[in-house]
């Protein structure tokens, strides 16, 4: 067996990284391996996909494409020919990944845990999925018999942590940190052994502890925040600090089995920030114009007390019960399962022939509006005739909400889709984007039949919560750095996207970059020696790929691992 090749470029993704914290905490000295990347690099903030979710973002980075063209928008995708939801992953991406344009242009590859990539592609190399892999049990590595050589290097492979679903106290906070700790060094040790043994020309490792502890945590380290909890910061103050620079050693212990040629980049998919004080019930607000009906059923007292008492049981139960207590109350009663989600949500109580417009409330981060349209949506009322001036009248009503402490817009801007997406699936978007991501933005509350006398926009109360409520959210600018010799020294770079990556990481490789790709390749980044050297290749379009993929939806017992999953993290309300 001859010399192994170390690999020419090797990223690292670290989920939801911002420099709104990272930069300080360099400049302090905490983080000295990202310090020392970012000094002999070249740095600068990478711009999201919108909406900047897990999902479309790392889609985005995988394919160099924006969701019109990978068909990829949010955790859920429309049931074709239903109103219903389901589950989205990799199968339901429709364009090749840089991965596979590298595999298949003769250079080995390879990525460990970047989400959106379940069920693994067949590459020149291996793949490992990350967070859409239903189980330890699902076939999400690929070759299939590496698993088995990993499971020997670090034992079951985990995804879930126990308690963050039901963090109700300081103990179970504890051992949320200390179980991400656990998982952290699982793929920082999987990762070593598979450069040490295993080296493609590209290697790619994500960790997800970033986004997690910030979603979770960031209310205790920042005094200011509307939910900030002086007692629990005693315990928790440097919680988020401690994920940055557990992940900042373990980058050194990259490098450190790295040559110096070794291209070497760090990115994240989208920044974070603290939540908004400002909740609104979309629904609530499309009802009180009579864009939205709900179903006019002659329900006694009783049944409006035990619907109520459903949904009761349903938040304490998602509240109280661990990973493992979901998914086997899931598997087991899923009839039951449903009820309770179309109670608790309301969604199943639209009355369709009489909607015009609704949102999808089940996901806590991307609000954003459906026009319910003849020959897009199944019992669709809304003409062609009639779709533009509802546009704008429900923008013109959406800016309408203030916030009655200030007079402040709640809502900065809404998109219509063909302003963010262009492609084959542009038309799979919702009608209208509400900017959530932005600072002092908004949150969105599912709406209820019976309620819909409350007010639409509800100012959260000051002071600390009991349950996992979200402190932390995400913003649309993440980071990107990356030193090599191909590269400039400590220079920073402006207007990079996350969409850039794909293209510049085949342009650096040498292969040319297909002329559908909506990203460029990050020509400033480059020394001029290698400029001068290395012209800009262009390829035939990459264009809509499904592949070993297609079809790929989850059962209804994979589907419900993935809702505990996504409830646990807060994602789902």
């Amino acid at each position: 067996m001859g010399k192994m090749e170390p690999p020419k470029i090797v990223i690292i993704g670290l989920d939801s990284a911002t420099w709104d914290l990272m930069g300080p905490w360099i400049a302090e000295g905490r983080l000295p391996n990202l310090a020392k990347l970012t000094s002999n690099g070249v740095s600068g903030e990478l711009e999201s996909a919108v909406p900047p979710l897990t999902p479309p973002a790392w889609t985005s980075f995988m394919t160099g494409k924006n969701p019109g063209k990978h068909g990829i928008f949010y955790f859920l995708e429309p049931q074709p020919g239903t109103y219903a939801m389901r589950y989205a992953n990799a199968g339901s991406r429709r364009s090749k990944t840089v991965f596979r344009l590298l595999s298949e242009g003769g250079l080995t590859v390879s990525s460990v845990n970047i989400p959106f990539t379940y069920p693994p592609e067949q590459l020149n190399g291996f793949q490992i999925s990350g967070m859409d892999a239903p189980s330890e049990q699902s076939a999400f590595v690929q070759p299939p018999e590496l698993k088995a050589e990993l499971e020997e290097v670090v034992g079951k492979i985990r995804f879930d942590i126990t308690h963050l679903g039901f963090m109700s106290t300081n103990e179970r906070r504890e051992q949320v940190l200390a179980e991400m700790e656990q998982v952290d060094q699982q793929w920082a040790k999987i990762g070593l052994h598979l450069l040490d043994t295993h080296p493609t020309d590209l290697m790619m490792f994500t960790f997800m502890s970033i986004d997690t502890v910030q979603h979770h945590f960031w209310q205790y380290m920042d005094e200011s925040h509307f939910m900030y909890d002086a007692e629990g910061a005693t315990r928790f103050r440097d919680a988020v600090l401690r994920v940055y620079q557990r992940l900042d050693t373990i980058l050194g212990k990259f490098l450190e089995r790295l040559p110096e040629d070794t291209t070497v980049m760090v990115v994240s998919d989208h920044g974070g920030g603290p939540v908004s004080d400002r909740a609104v019930y979309l629904n609530r607000f499309l009802a009180r114009l009579g864009l939205l009906t709900y179903q006019t059923k002659n329900e006694s007292a009783f049944g409006r007390a035990k619907r109520q008492i459903v949904r009761a049981v349903y938040k304490i139960l998602y509240g109280t019960l661990g990973p493992k207590q979901k998914k086997f109350l899931a598997g087991l009663l899923p009839g039951l399962r449903e009820r309770f989600e179309g109670a608790y949500t309301s969604f199943a109580n639209i009355d369709w022939t009489a909607t015009k417009a609704y949102c999808s409330e089940i996901l806590a981060s991307p609000p954003s509006i459906w026009i319910n349209r003849k020959g897009e949506k199944p019992s669709g009322i809304v003409g062609d005739d009639e779709y533009e001036s509802l546009l704008t009248y429900i923008t013109q009503k959406l800016a309408e909400l203030k916030d009655p402490r200030d007079g402040d817009a709640i809502i900065s801007r809404v998109y219509r889709r063909d302003e963010l997406f262009h492609g084959p699936f542009a038309k799979e978007a919702p009608d209208l984007i509400l900017d959530w991501w932005s600072a002092n933005s908004f949150s969105a509350k599912p709406s209820f039949p019976e309620e819909n006398d409350q007010p639409i926009v509800q100012i959260l109360p000051r002071g600390p919560v009991k349950g996992p409520e979200w402190g932390g959210t995400h913003r649309k600018a993440g980071i990107f750095i990356a030193r090599g010799k191909a590269l400039n020294q400590g220079t920073k770079i402006e207007g990079a996207r996350l969409i850039d990556i794909a293209p510049t990481l085949l342009h650096l490789l040498g292969r040319p970059v297909p002329d559908d790709m909506d990203g460029r390749v990050l020509t400033e980044a480059f020394n001029p020696q290698f400029i001068e050297q290395h012209a800009t290749q262009y390829g035939a379009a990459a264009g809509v790929a499904s592949g070993e993929t297609e079809n790929a939806s989850y059962s209804k017992d994979e589907a419900a691992q993935i809702e505990a999953r996504l409830k646990a993290l807060g994602y789902i309300d």
